[in-house]
């Protein structure tokens, strides 16, 4: 099940950042200066990766012994 959320949050990440591209490049041909603030996308999607699959970890190990 994992694996397929995962997979969900990448697919739907790609399509974000694309439609962000796009969407930038129109706003820099009107002449609208676009800048970049906060995290980058890419951190964000890194930070959420480590915390779920840590999460997946620390759950396993948790309920494993009890089994």
């Amino acid at each position: 099940m994992l694996k397929y959320l995962t997979l969900m949050a990448v697919i739907y990440f790609f399509y974000w950042l694309i439609k962000q591209k796009i969407r930038n490049r129109k706003l820099e041909a009107q002449g609208i200066v676009v800048e970049q603030k906060g995290l980058r996308p890419i951190t964000l999607m890194s930070i959420v990766m480590v915390v779920m699959y840590g999460g997946y970890m620390i759950y396993f190990l948790i309920f494993a012994n009890n089994a």
